[in-house]
């Protein structure tokens, strides 16, 4: 069944790996296929997932766009489990989100993650929780560790098809997607009107997602091992630069 949504000018839509903008008018458009979609207002941009809920929400959105959600379950797993150590009156909530992902329903997962969020801003005492979280916390211990370590994860999927490439593309086309799904949130985050960054670092950024997104294209076009590298390098290196400053 095909989906009938609205768009008010300007407002975004996330659509598979891509980010639609309207333009003009109110737009009314009919989607139709199996694309995950997120309107404006369901994106949570990696710089905005600033608090434990935001962050486990964050790495669900992920899963939801991601071919294979698989990918960042793990990464999921591993927030859930912190949160619920360092303030276990979330574990209920945490736990409906989990029926929603062993049902692979992941947009329904969002929408419980959003009821996460909602009761930990109700919560006067998660401050306190958060201390704690940050605390038990050891390898997403921030919201720029989730970065870095989605931005390594990325990389050692790219590396994985460049050491069996030998003419081959086994595994490679999952790894380019994975890589410019990422890339795509880091981009639309830093063009964000709403993102505080300063502006030499969002154009360093735009840069690279623009460096990165050209390499993808000549990997899909001519696949060859320097480009792979390339783009391994520099999700190596902005992951070093995201824990060094966590």
């Amino acid at each position: 069944m095909a989906l009938k949504i609205e768009l008010k000018p300007n407002e975004r839509i996330m659509l598979g790996d891509c980010v639609l903008t309207n333009c003009g008018q109110r737009t009314r458009l009919t989607i139709e296929g199996s694309a995950p979609l997120l309107r404006e207002k369901d994106i949570m941009a990696l710089g905005e997932a600033n608090t434990p809920a935001k962050c486990i929400y964050l790495a669900v959105q992920f899963m939801y766009l991601a071919k294979k959600p698989s990918d960042t379950l793990t990464i999921y797993r591993q927030l859930a489990r912190q949160m619920i150590k360092a303030w276990p009156k979330t574990e209920a909530l945490i736990t409906r989100i989990d029926n929603q992902i062993l049902k692979g329903d992941l947009y329904n997962a969002l929408k419980e993650a959003r009821k996460l969020i909602a009761f930990e801003k109700a919560s006067p005492e998660m401050k306190y929780a958060s201390n704690a979280y940050m605390k038990t916390s050891v390898e997403t211990a921030s919201p720029r560790e989730l970065e870095a370590n989605l931005l390594l994860q990325a990389a050692a999927k790219l590396q994985t098809a460049h050491d069996n490439l030998n003419g081959k593309r086994a595994g490679l086309d999952d790894a380019l997607l994975y890589n410019r799904r990422l890339w795509t949130i880091f981009l639309d985050a830093v063009m964000s009107e709403k993102n505080k960054l300063p502006v030499t670092v969002r154009d360093n950024i735009k840069r690279l997602g623009m460096y990165v997104m050209s390499e993808t294209f000549a990997m899909m076009t001519k696949p060859k091992p320097d480009h792979l590298k390339a783009m391994i390098k520099v999700n190596r290196s902005v992951a070093a630069g995201l824990k060094a400053r966590a």
